[in-house]
């Protein structure tokens, strides 16, 4: 098997994985995605299968096809579990927004792949800003280990781009800023799950210390 190939189909099986954790997560331990996020995100992915079909570079298109079910699968099981569809803010309707600006370009200007990819690339990652917030205020509601399936999946993915086509830009933009997406995430939702705990440790130490001290006091009265 070529080694490109083979790093694609490693990626594929980590990042099914990662999935599988999460649409897990989403039916039976309350995770919550922020929807505006995986719209952006499934849009994003979208463009990026069609530039890289009309390149003919097929590997990118398969990886970044394999993003878009896995996007749409994770809406429909939201929808499923009736997680709220609602915008709540401005970076949700930014991802909205430039959901529509993406689709727009293609339709419009489909002869500029460059220009619709970085559009595209900027849609990924203002998409990962809502849900970036909802894993620092919430760390609960999100479940990492897509996110970290997903960095390992797309880097493999990425590297095995680079060796099909080596670096065109439009053909690994895909790959790559998902790459970038979901170290940040996987970082943000880890670490602020840990700090979370340590607060809530320290928490407990000071109600103790405060209960003791209360005990100490009435006695000495």
């Amino acid at each position: 098997m070529d080694l490109s190939i083979a790093l694609a189909c490693i990626g594929a099986g980590i990042s099914f994985y990662g999935v599988l954790q999460y649409v897990n997560g989403i039916l039976h331990h309350g995770t919550k995605p922020r929807m505006a996020s995986w719209v952006a995100w499934l849009t994003a992915n979208s463009i990026f299968t069609i530039i890289a079909l009309q390149e003919s570079a097929w590997l990118a298109a398969a990886i970044n096809g394999a993003g878009v079910l896995a996007n749409a699968l994770i809406v429909g099981m939201s929808m499923r579990k009736k997680v709220p569809m609602k915008p709540v803010d401005g970076i949700d309707w930014a991802c909205l927004v430039i959901s529509v600006a993406c689709v727009t370009l293609i339709l419009v200007l489909p002869e500029n792949k460059v220009a619709v990819a970085l559009l595209a690339m900027a849609a990924n990652l203002i998409a990962t800003t809502p849900t970036f917030r909802h894993a620092w205020a919430k760390p609960r509601e999100e479940t990492w280990q897509l996110f970290a399936a997903n960095a390992v999946a797309n880097g493999l993915g990425t590297a095995g781009v680079v060796l099909v086509s080596g670096l065109e830009f439009v053909a690994m933009a895909g790959p790559l800023v998902s790459t970038l997406g979901n170290v940040a995430l996987v970082s943000i939702t880890l670490g602020r799950g840990w700090l979370t705990a340590v607060e809530k440790e320290i928490e407990r130490d000071v109600q103790l210390v405060e209960e003791e001290l209360a005990v100490v006091e009435t006695k000495t009265e």
